[in-house]
């Protein structure tokens, strides 16, 4: 499908695995600031990312943003089963182009196909952006918080919903 001039959403392939955990890597350096040296370097090896893709083939979704040039933007993953958003990443460079509200668009309409009609999502309480990026989508918190830890770092995440 086709998003305005130069950005196509596809679903991801096996091929766009290492572009994906490249856009990762790319954009928790500048968001998850409060994770501290950790993300310094790549936080997951690369068979890691293919098997990420792997576990969203359909009845799960995975869908990448590509740039004119068909280098990977960003990219969403969801869960119809339950109507989790569980994954949303814009590489840096890409920013403030409108790539994540596209790409959360499409999954969107990805849940609302499956049947789904509530979505919801944990973010980081510290995420500024992604916290922002969600409001203006229309997703508000339920009161739901999940304590977790990763690689020794405690993390407290806000569950958000929003009706589809």
């Amino acid at each position: 499908m086709v998003m305005g001039d130069t950005i196509t959403i596809h679903r991801a392939t096996a091929a766009d695995a290492p572009a994906i955990g490249a856009v990762f890597d790319a954009a928790v350096r500048v968001a998850w600031t409060y994770f501290g040296e950790l993300v310094q370097t790549p936080m997951f090896a690369p068979e890691e990312w293919d098997r990420e893709v792997a576990d969203h083939q359909p009845p799960n979704v995975m869908l990448v943003a590509a740039g004119a040039t068909g280098a990977v933007l960003g990219f969403v993953a969801a869960h119809p089963a339950d109507g989790e958003l569980f994954l949303l990443f814009v590489h840096p460079d890409a920013a403030g182009r409108g790539v994540g509200r596209r790409l959360l668009g499409a999954a969107h309409d990805a849940l609302r196909e499956a049947g789904c009609r509530e979505a919801f999502l944990y973010t980081h309480q510290s995420n500024e952006r992604a916290l922002a990026v969600y409001r203006a989508a229309g997703y508000h918190p339920d009161g739901t918080v999940r304590d977790s830890e990763f690689r020794g770092i405690g993390i407290r995440e806000l569950r958000l919903v929003k009706s589809l």
